[in-house]
């Protein structure tokens, strides 16, 4: 590409929109397409994706498909909000109305699978390689449930600590890869004390997805869970560990924006980027704004692994392992998402498109594409190595999430805890209301219980 943003010899936009429009011959990691028929069916496969690039570069790679195989139909991306993907989702399910294929957060699968709504896709992990998988992860990361896979690795993406090292190095702190969570704390604080304009640290605690998120890193960091799987998901919010976690986030308060009750996603974002914050806890998305936007920022910003919890020794991350699935009811196109997915996933071409569309915010899953030289053929991985290493690899040790919490199985109650905000309002509880910590696990561990309750048909 020629075109550039800052000193970076690409353009996103302008890259993404050629690549869509145009789709560059793809050919397959394995010498050929899997086989499939002629399709004489026409009209358009709905695809739900998430905001960003990604999901619209693997419809390119399936549009690609559709012209060699399947003319008559398109396949076109329906972008849904972060915070408004259960309710979509439960609305267009309830209307019998699905799409024909979801790229969609675990927790989100997990609830999905154990419904019935996903057609298990064991055959297709066949066909894409079950070996493929970067060292670190497991298909049931994914999306497993009772022995079934339902989920097709779309990328993995934990979100860490972005730390500013200029401001780190000028007021003489220690290195962020010794921290726990007293240094993440005393550096918090420090910054803020010495630079007045600055806050010193930023995370979201508005009732919304992204505060669940990075309220669920702290609370596992700790040790602490929402659900125990090997006890009939018996709800285990109600812990020194959960309090622990909830104090932390107290204490880190005053030293956030004074608008963190409020924020999201987006808000987290435009705190780093804008410069009103020396930390924050994001995924890769914040380095591609600064790149764009604010390259001292971009060039000062390094990412680490989470500050270890001082007991545990835990460094965990939310690491949301994005996925591909099919719904089962209502489907006129099963065979050809099918096909068409398996086109996506065994394209070294696309599957490096797909990395590249947003760096390093969605890492690979597969081996031989982490491993390929042309995925470091890009000007983050050229100019901050070490953050993007850290994380498509060294993040995966510490991952864990709300669908699979420490990794220890499905849960299929996830994705009702996060339509209804429990972790984000147990937060504000405490940051807002003033209540107690003790007390406010105890609130949430009341609304996991009514969920369990509600829903105690999905285990088993």
């Amino acid at each position: 590409m020629t075109k550039k943003f800052g000193n970076f010899p690409l353009d996103r936009r302008t890259f993404l929109g050629g690549m869509a429009a145009a789709g560059a011959s793809a050919g397959s990691l394995f010498g050929t397409t899997p086989s499939f028929g002629q399709s004489k069916k026409t009209g358009t496969v709905r695809v739900w994706g998430e905001p960003g690039p990604y999901g619209g570069v693997g419809v390119a790679a399936m549009n690609e498909w559709a012209q060699k195989n399947a003319p008559g139909l398109k396949f076109e991306i329906e972008t849904i909000p972060w915070d408004g993907v259960y309710v979509k989702l439960m609305t267009d399910l309830a209307a019998k109305r699905p799409p024909s294929l979801i790229s969609v957060e675990s927790p989100i699968a997990t609830q999905m699978m154990a419904e019935g709504l996903l057609l298990p896709v064991d055959d297709m992990v066949d066909k894409i390689g079950r070996n493929r998988l970067v060292d670190g992860v497991k298909w049931d990361y994914w999306g497993n449930w009772k022995g079934k896979q339902y989920v097709i690795p779309a990328h993995h993406q934990p979100h860490l600590l972005l730390v500013r090292m200029d401001i780190i190095k000028e007021l003489g702190l220690k290195d962020p890869e010794t921290w726990d969570w007293n240094d993440l704390l005393h550096a918090a604080k420090t910054i803020s004390e010495k630079k007045p304009n600055m806050a010193g640290f930023c995370m979201a605690l508005g009732r919304n997805l992204c505060t669940d998120y990075h309220f669920a890193a702290l609370l596992h960091s700790a040790g602490g869970r929402m659900f125990d799987p090997a006890n009939k998901y018996q709800v285990v919010f109600d812990s020194p560990q959960t309090v622990e976690a909830l104090n932390f986030v107290r204490e880190l308060r005053p030293y956030m924006p004074k608008g963190a009750v409020e924020y999201s996603f987006l808000q987290v974002v435009d705190a780093h980027v804008t410069g009103q914050t020396a930390m924050s806890f994001y995924w890769g998305r914040t380095l591609g704004r600064a790149a764009e936007e604010a390259k001292p920022i971009f060039e000062a910003t390094e990412a680490f692994n989470h500050a270890r919890h001082p007991k545990t020794g835990r460094r965990n991350n939310w690491n949301d392992f994005q996925g591909w699935c099919i719904p089962a009811q209502n489907n006129p196109f099963i065979d050809e998402v099918k096909a068409a997915l398996l086109y996506q996933q065994t394209s070294k071409e696309w599957l490096i498109k797909y990395c590249h569309s947003l760096m390093p915010n969605v890492a690979p899953t597969y081996k031989d594409i982490a491993d390929a030289p042309e995925l470091k053929d890009h000007p983050f991985y050229k100019s901050k190595p070490k953050t993007v290493d850290t994380y498509f690899r060294t993040s995966l040790a510490n991952s864990s999430s709300t669908a699979n919490e420490m990794l220890q199985g499905a849960n299929p109650l996830a994705g009702y805890v996060h339509g209804r905000s429990v972790l984000a309002q147990t937060v504000q509880k405490v940051v807002i209301d003033n209540m107690k910590p003790e007390d406010a696990a105890k609130w949430g561990a009341r609304e996991l219980e009514a969920i369990r309750k509600e829903n105690v048909r999905l285990l088993g």
